[in-house]
């Protein structure tokens, strides 16, 4: 499925849910932001989220800093 990620077109060869996705991305679920289509997604439905085509999706990976 064709998707854009973090504002770049991103080929997702998963099933689909958002957990694959984060995954893929090696993205800790517990230190990202995540909205879907504009929406902010709990970080307790990433499992039950499931992407379509053409879904816009943004990561935003935490990170400590000093």
């Amino acid at each position: 499925m064709d998707l854009v990620v973090n504002g770049e077109a991103y080929r997702h060869n998963g099933q689909g849910s958002l957990a694959e996705l984060l995954q893929e991305y090696a993205a800790e679920a517990g230190r990202t932001a995540v909205m879907v289509n504009g929406e902010v997604v709990r970080r307790g439905r990433f499992d039950s989220v499931k992407l379509s085509d053409g879904d816009q999706v943004e990561l935003i990976m935490i990170t400590a800093g000093g």
